[in-house]
């Protein structure tokens, strides 16, 4: 890290810093992974309607589904 290299009082006072923002980083993302992995699951189930909407409009656009009025 910086502070083996440049031996200063600074140098160790960031390189703390550093490691404490990763520690950080770290028990963020950890704490809210149920959160990420819904997100997620939300997106797909977005993107699987979006297809089938999309799938439904052509189709209607293209008169391959009969109007049932």
């Amino acid at each position: 890290m910086l502070s083996a290299v440049l031996h200063s009082d600074t140098a160790i006072e960031v390189s703390i810093r550093i490691i404490s923002s990763f520690v950080e980083m770290r028990k963020f993302i950890s704490t809210n992974a149920g959160i990420f992995q819904r997100l997620d699951k939300v997106e797909q189930k977005l993107i699987q309607s979006n297809e089938n909407f999309n799938k439904l409009f052509n189709a209607l656009e293209d008169k391959s589904i009969k109007h049932i009025f």
